[in-house]
């Protein structure tokens, strides 16, 4: 059963050489208001979802991190009944090892975007000091304009989404290496991001590889803004681009003399397989496919999951929840994954490993690849038909129109906002147990047991909360008022049901839903990831962050 760590004993977790995996499973703004550098970020809503995926092995311990160590303990012991040796929680939450003086990560003068990815933005900036890139500032990319190639190396969504340099192409991350002399025809070759991180990984890598006449664009589209200049829509990524023969030969030979003066290996696909296969008690290998999700999708080894190399640098720590875990890495041959694992092993990550030959040499061995995307069944799937009622949009319709049910969404915030079935308050799924209280409190259908109905966008993670509610009550018959753990628990006389299929399944019923911020019953804590979306203050200073990380 899990237990209470102290926060000296969970430091000590953390310092050891034992496997541990440290998740933190507040609202976001919560986590940037203060959080442990070696954790984890995973919203409670999607903890069920993610687990498998960062957790694979379920003999590693896990210590679950909120704000006070309540909701962490019931938690704890729902993630051990679904089939995890031990996940212990931090005795007094976030609020205790801050009692305790020991260091956390927090968001500097409320600009959120520092308390996201430390560890990476960190190494970025030690990066360009110890390797002198040249950059240009955005005045002169401006003036040179029509000279020079600009090439935006973040993840297609956000390139769409947030707009970029005048003609600036797309290519993702580690994708650079590949492209950059066929898309540059002679020119110079101007590398940026949003701010500086993933171009300083780009421009150093075309360093490293021997690719000359390569600039990074001093603090990217936020130095471009801030300069007075305009983002606009780009051309995207070129739809082919074809890499002379010879040219990635030479290639192929610079990645593997890079990674020979790292600590990280090549594996074969027999050895890689046989590691596979072995029950190796406390031992955690994740395998990432660091091609593009398309391409992904056309084939992967089985059990990869799709993450881009430049977005695996970026955000390792998302990825990575067991930090002593074998990290094998794989491309279509190996030119994208060794230079992914080579930036991994500079970051202090000691287990990391290419599969040589990549995708190719795995079907040359004679192993089937998987088409498709991927897939994770989130745990926990497999108790929700014997534990949850559900009902059906029609049924639903008719309870609210009887004023016979109260309706609680517990998904994102921002999927409530795009839509939430009519009359639905939101609360966010840490905080239920709160929530369904106050609810009962308010004097509405739920003061004398009623009807409680929980939704979602898909209606997994409100089937996963039911669940996880049965559970706890079914806890506390067994055992009692400690099974609470100072939680709320819903009363025997209220009756959880689920929406089947969602609020998707509502809106393909043909009814509308409501948008906006709704009703919410606990206060909404949400971050703003993107310093950008902060304004232009937000942008000055997390720019001067960013560069004062290494003195």
């Amino acid at each position: 059963m899990g237990a209470p760590l102290s926060p000296s004993a969970v430091r000590d977790a953390i310092d050891s050489s034992d496997p541990v995996a440290i998740l933190d499973v507040r609202q976001s703004l919560d986590y940037v208001n203060g959080n442990v550098m070696e954790s984890t970020w995973v919203p409670r809503g999607d903890l069920e979802r993610r687990l498998p995926a960062l957790v694979p092995n379920r003999s590693t311990p896990i210590v679950l991190c909120d704000e006070r160590g309540e909701r962490a303990a019931l938690d704890a012991r729902w993630i051990e009944s679904l089939g995890y040796d031990r996940v212990d929680y931090l005795d007094g939450g976030i609020a205790a090892w801050r009692d305790a003086g020991l260091d956390l990560v927090e968001a500097v003068d409320g600009v959120h975007a520092t308390a996201f990815g430390y560890e990476s933005k960190e190494f970025g900036e030690r990066v360009e000091v110890s390797r002198d890139l040249p950059k240009m500032d955005p005045n002169e990319v401006a003036e040179r304009r029509a000279a020079v190639t600009v090439v935006d190396v973040r993840n297609p969504p956000e390139y769409d989404r947030y707009g970029t340099i005048p003609g600036s192409i797309n290519v993702e991350g580690v994708d650079l290496a590949l492209y950059a002399d066929e898309l540059r025809d002679d020119e110079p070759l101007v590398v940026h991001c949003a701010g500086r991180t993933r171009s300083i990984i780009g421009a150093a890598t075309l360093q490293a590889l021997g690719i000359e006449d390569v600039y990074e664009l001093e603090n990217g589209t936020m130095g471009w803004e801030l300069a007075g200049r305009e983002l606009e829509a780009g051309p995207g990524r070129p739809d082919s681009v074809d890499v002379d023969a010879d040219r990635y030969r030479r290639l192929r030979s610079s990645v593997e003399e890079l990674l020979q003066g790292s600590n990280a290996s090549y594996l074969s696909p027999t050895e890689l397989a046989a590691s596979r296969a072995e029950a190796d008690d406390g031992r955690t290998t994740y395998l990432f496919d660091v091609r593009t999700e398309p391409e992904f999708e056309t084939g992967h080894v089985p059990g990869a999951r799709s993450v881009a190399g430049g977005q695996l640098i970026q955000t390792a720590g998302q990825h990575i929840a067991v930090r002593d875990a074998a990290v094998v890495l794989v491309s279509e041959t190996h030119v994208r994954s060794s230079i992914t694992a080579y930036w991994l092993a500079e970051m202090g990550y000691p287990n990391v490993h290419v599969l040589r030959g990549g995708t190719s040499a795995w079907e040359d061995a004679g192993s089937g690849l998987v088409e498709g995307p991927e897939t994770t069944e989130p745990i926990g799937s497999d108790r929700v038909a014997a534990a949850v009622t559900t009902v059906s949009p029609d049924d639903l319709a008719d309870l609210l129109d009887a004023d016979r049910a109260t309706v609680l969404d517990v998904d994102a915030r921002d999927s409530f906002t795009d839509g939430h079935v009519p009359g639905a308050a939101w609360a966010p799924r840490s905080e239920i147990e709160s929530a369904i209280a106050a609810e009962q409190e308010d004097g509405g259908t739920l003061a004398d047991g009623g009807t409680l109905v929980l939704a979602c966008e898909s209606g997994e993670v409100s089937a996963l909360a039911a669940a996880q509610l049965e559970h706890c009550r079914d806890s506390i018959e067994r055992r009692g008022d400690e099974a609470r753990q100072g939680v709320s628990s819903v009363s025997a006389d209220v009756t959880v049901l689920v929406l089947e299929g969602g609020v998707a399944a509502w809106r393909d019923s043909g009814r509308d839903v409501e948008t906006g911020d709704g009703r919410a019953v606990i206060e909404p804590r949400e971050a703003v990831r993107k310093p950008y979306a902060q304004g232009t203050r937000a942008m000055k200073r997390y720019l001067e962050w960013e560069e004062n990380l290494v003195e």
